[in-house]
């Protein structure tokens, strides 16, 4: 009864060690947005960023008009996805897109339209 005690506690430990890495590498909303802030130099002003100013541009607001969060996960993948459109509200005119996706490890721009891309 002691071995089958001592053999069902190492399984448990080793099984532990073993999916804790899978579960870290889940993105959440909260990984999105700070990733957001830090590369597009934005200060969100809620916590999903349905709305937020541009760093050294303090006159404007832009708030998200559309878009979706998708989420999927399994045992060995989890995937998400994110598409906001952004419109000033002080300047309609200024509108821009992003579209990301987790990749392994970080987020992956797959569009960027609009005050989301540099000016040479």
């Amino acid at each position: 009864m002691k071995k089958w005690l001592f053999i069902g506690f190492i399984v448990l430990i080793v099984a532990r060690v073993w999916v804790a890495p899978i579960y870290t590498s889940k993105p959440s909303e909260t990984d999105f947005v700070s990733w957001f802030e830090e590369t597009y130099s934005v200060q969100c002003e809620d916590e999903s960023c349905d709305s937020f100013e541009l760093i050294g541009d303090q006159t404007n607001t832009f708030v998200n008009e559309e878009g979706y969060m998708k989420q999927s996960s399994g045992l060995f993948a989890f995937n998400m996805e994110v598409r906001r459109l952004y419109r000033s509200v002080e300047e309609p005119e200024r509108v821009g897109t992003i579209e990301v996706r987790w990749n392994h490890d970080s987020f992956e721009i797959t569009e960027e339209t609009g005050i989301f891309v540099s000016s040479p």
